[in-house]
């Protein structure tokens, strides 16, 4: 009769928690990346947003002083600033004196890409107010 042996058992076990451990640091290291993402789409909309809302309607402003967003020229400059970044399915919009701009970028993977995981979309919104003064 032959008997059986636990031989190998323990590369088995050390093979699982590597396993698992790989998948836990691909977590944190590219949630991270795409949390830093997500962070850094929203400050280029953010500034998108502020570069539109300065594009001020001045023929408005001179005869009525009413402080008007030039509606062409603040999604122009908006766009641009977001395309020149490498986002996509940029929107940009004016509300009066508000301007609005929102994309989405992706965050490749470091980690995650090793178990079919290759990229995060990542998205971000942000509003800015023309205002006069400084």
């Amino acid at each position: 009769m032959r008997r059986r042996t636990e031989r190998g058992s323990a590369t088995v076990f050390m093979l699982g928690f590597a396993t698992v451990l790989l998948a836990g640091a691909g977590l944190v290291i590219d949630g991270g990346l795409a949390l830093n993402g997500r962070q850094r789409i929203a400050d280029d909309a953010e500034q998108a947003a502020r570069y539109g809302a300065g594009a001020i309607d001045e023929a408005a402003y001179r005869s009525r002083g009413e402080l008007v967003v030039d509606r062409g020229t603040a999604i122009d400059r908006a766009t641009e600033f977001m395309a020149d970044r490498g986002y996509r399915n940029i929107s940009v919009s004016v509300d009066g004196g508000e301007v609005t701009a929102s994309a989405e970028g992706t965050v490749e993977t470091v980690l995650l890409n090793l178990v079919g995981i290759g990229s995060f979309t990542v998205q971000g919104e942000a509003t800015a107010a023309a205002v006069d003064g400084p």
